[in-house]
């Protein structure tokens, strides 16, 4: 078995894995140009970017204006990105938004006082109702 691998290895294919040189400058561009923005993700600190600018990016480099023209449309920038999230090169999230307890209190409160203002109405709309039927049983 060993064999087979040492054979494979001095085909002098790439392995699916391993980069060529372009991919790597490609990503190298990406890391370094792309804003990001930082945040935790399970305790760690992660940073991470959107899809749009990264493809921005590409679109306006050498890459896609020169003389070895590889980007022509957003369309290839992204199968591009596909190929290299494959790879292993950047992971894709998703983005949950948790709601703070401050929030859930708010709502709470609000709910609480809604309550409250409708007793109140209810209250004024029974002393009123009584009122009138006092002043119609004594005429």
């Amino acid at each position: 078995m060993a064999s087979r691998k040492a054979k494979q290895k001095k085909k002098g294919e790439p392995q699916k894995d391993e980069l060529t040189k372009e991919e790597t400058a490609v990503a190298k561009h990406l890391r370094f140009n792309v804003a990001t923005k930082k945040t935790t993700v399970f305790g760690q600190p992660a940073e991470y970017f959107t899809a749009a600018k990264a493809v921005d990016l590409l679109l306006d480099s050498k890459w896609a204006t020169g003389k070895d023209v590889l980007f022509t449309t957003r369309q290839s920038v992204v199968d591009y990105l596909q190929r290299l999230l494959n790879k292993g090169l950047f992971y894709r999230a998703l983005k949950v938004i948790q709601e703070r307890k401050e929030r859930k209190d708010k709502d709470k409160d609000k709910e609480k006082e809604k309550e409250k203002e409708k007793e109140k109405k209810d209250e004024k709309k029974e002393k009123e109702e009584g009122g009138e039927k006092e002043k119609r049983t004594e005429g």
